[in-house]
């Protein structure tokens, strides 16, 4: 019986010690990373689903926590919808304000950069500045 005990002990004792994922890495300069945090994973699907089905408050809630767990991760900013969602949304100013954000942290991701400002773009053109819109893409062009 004690060995039974000191054997779950064992096993009990080293689940507990052992984290489910290794630890995340902060997003740096370089290319934009792509997140190893379940947590952030999942919200990520939940937020694509709920944007894809119109849900675009829940999806912006579901982004928004992500952006809690991994504030320096550039793809949540864009690439993840938030300011996609906030365009579908019709907040252009918020748009274009989470996808300059965005390019704060996209170091030298210049597809991502890019397409940040193309999303600029959109939202410039969404309020009736054309001439911004235009300077926007000019931008997104050069980013290449």
């Amino acid at each position: 019986m004690r060995i039974l005990a000191a054997f779950l002990a064992a096993v009990i004792g080293g689940c507990a010690a052992v984290p489910a994922t290794g630890p995340v890495p902060e997003p740096g300069p370089g290319p934009a990373a792509r997140t190893e945090n379940f947590a952030v994973a999942s919200l990520m699907d939940g937020a694509r689903a709920d944007a894809a089905a119109g849900r675009l408050a829940n999806a912006a809630a579901s982004l928004e926590r992500a952006l809690r767990i991994e504030p320096r991760n550039p793809r949540l900013w864009q690439e993840l919808e938030l300011a996609r969602v906030r365009l579908k949304q019709g907040d252009y100013a918020q748009a274009e304000n989470v996808a300059a954000r965005s390019n704060s942290w996209a170091g030298d991701d210049s597809g991502l950069r890019a397409e940040n400002w193309r999303l600029i773009a959109q939202a410039r053109d969404a309020r009736g500045d054309a001439a911004g819109a235009r300077a926007a893409l000019e931008t997104a062009e050069r980013q290449r």
